[in-house]
């Protein structure tokens, strides 16, 4: 999980803050909503974003669309070409 490797006690008192102020998950919307944008046909085709919870905590999904500079061509073929090169492809 999350706070694997964490100090029991800062993940203890993480997890109490979350669940007091709404902006935790429960395990169960986490794997629907995993389940849901996996094989939903409603998602069919349907690309180029990421998903979250809004509002937090509040068991909705919602769609965004990526980062102006995540929308650069040119960036995004400069970081494939760094990537390959750090890779040894």
């Amino acid at each position: 999980g999350f706070f694997r490797y964490q100090n029991p006690k800062f993940a203890t008192v993480f997890n109490k803050i979350t669940k007091v102020t709404g902006v935790a998950e429960t395990n169960e919307f986490g794997g629907a909503a995993l389940s849901y944008l996996a094989v939903s046909p409603a998602l069919e085709g349907q690309t180029g974003g990421w998903y979250d919870s809004v509002p937090p905590g509040k068991h909705q999904l919602a769609r965004h669309l990526p980062s102006i500079e995540a929308q650069n061509i040119d960036e995004q073929r400069m970081l494939w070409k760094l990537s390959e090169q750090l890779v040894g492809v």
